[in-house]
């Protein structure tokens, strides 16, 4: 079945200026032609969905997420150890919301039980609205370290072997800790060095030889630079990165993935262990430096991209500050589209509306080139050829 979506404006992704009246045409679940409606033939036979004052651009790509998390309930490592079929029953509602928000694909970054590989079992199944999904299974961390539920690593016998069982089991790409964080009331503040650099370059070694990378959760201090010396490709937060540590994460080429509503948003963080006064210290610490580091990143021209951290939904959010701290709305765009898929090494298949590429787009009442806040007016919701846009978010 063939069908063409028509819309006033049409955005590709791929750094080519917005077009007037565009049209995508899409069999099965791959883009065959896009472009001016009036160069694109449209078969007789086709649906036409006419949308003409609509915005037609890629689906969104959250880069930094998990599926059971939701912080606003606090207590997120808790939220990890609970039951699996708590988890499972949650998760399911926040996938359905992340879709509804307009993200076609989400990077999971950890989950107990090996749960994200049942989930992307069954979303590819059809069996659950969601987003497509790229997973890492076990967070690899130490253990008295940030991020610690049931599974922990300590050395690198224990870091190599975890690696190789998460490959196995169908990690993606692999997701270790390398310094303190926020959510947590584990030893060491928020810059502390979680591994050493032989435990690092170990992973590294590891995703290597299975041809894939290593993400690593770093807010700052020097487990940033040994990470990125040791060749992790994505450091995830970064709220606390030094000026040096951004040009050395840019010297190498690496990629940045900010999380800004997990701090910032009232439902975040705040909500969530407001009575908790460890967490609640390490936060107002970090908002402290958190909105001039992220102007120091968007100006630094460092590969970067954007994700919720769990706060579901919210990927819109996180554009528009990128924009607050002085991104153009184009590249914010492309942070959530184009860049996101180069930064989670899917660009082949997605990011841009292209011909040979999935069917991944969405339809906005509103232009977000000209208003950010436009992302949050979604309509039409397409998945590799798969209309969600009666979904409801709840």
């Amino acid at each position: 079945m063939t069908t063409a979506i028509k819309a006033g404006w049409l955005w590709d992704g791929t750094g080519a200026a917005p077009v007037r009246h565009g049209v995508v045409l899409v069999d099965g679940e791959r883009i065959v032609a896009v472009g001016p409606a009036a160069a694109v033939t449209v078969p007789d036979d086709a649906e036409v969905v006419d949308l003409p004052d609509e915005f037609l651009m890629p689906g969104l790509i959250d880069a930094h997420t998990h599926i059971t998390i939701v912080p606003g309930l606090g207590d997120q490592i808790g939220q990890l150890m609970q039951p699996i079929e708590r988890q499972t029953m949650r998760g399911v509602g926040n996938m359905r919301r992340v879709l509804r928000s307009g993200v076609t694909t989400a990077r999971i970054m950890a989950e107990e039980h090996w749960l994200d590989v049942a989930f992307k079992a069954e979303v590819e199944r059809g069996t659950i609205a969601s987003p497509r999904l790229i997973i890492s299974t076990r967070a690899i961390t130490q253990s008295n370290g940030h991020g610690r539920a049931i599974s922990a690593f300590d050395g690198v016998d224990e870091v190599r072997k975890g690696a190789r069982e998460n490959l196995h089991a169908g990690a993606e790409f692999l997701k270790l800790f390398i310094t303190g964080g926020v959510s947590s009331t584990r030893s060491g503040g928020l810059s502390a060095a979680s591994y050493s650099r032989e435990e690092i370059r170990v992973a590294v070694e590891e995703a290597d030889r299975a041809g894939t990378y290593v993400a690593a959760h770093a807010i700052g201090g020097p487990g940033i630079r040994i990470g990125v010396e040791e060749g992790i490709r994505t450091i995830e937060h970064a709220s606390m990165a030094t000026d040096d540590d951004i040009a050395h994460i840019k010297e190498k080429g690496a990629w940045i993935v900010l999380t800004q509503a997990i701090l910032l948003h009232p439902t975040g963080i705040e909500q969530g262990d407001r009575d908790n006064p460890v967490i609640m210290a390490k936060l107002h610490a970090a908002r402290e430096s958190a909105a001039e580091r992220f102007r120091t990143i968007v100006r630094s021209g460092v590969r970067l991209s954007v994700g919720t951290d769990s706060m579901h939904g919210l990927l819109p959010f996180e554009i528009a500050c990128l924009v607050r701290w002085g991104m153009s709305n184009a590249d914010a765009l492309l942070a959530g589209t184009r860049w996101a898929a180069e930064c989670c090494r899917i660009e082949d298949r997605t990011g841009t509306l292209e011909n040979g590429k999935l069917a991944d787009l969405i339809s906005l009442r509103g232009n977000p080139l000209e208003e950010i806040g436009a992302l949050e007016q979604v309509n039409l919701i397409m998945k590799g050829g798969t209309r969600y846009d009666g979904l409801s978010a709840q």
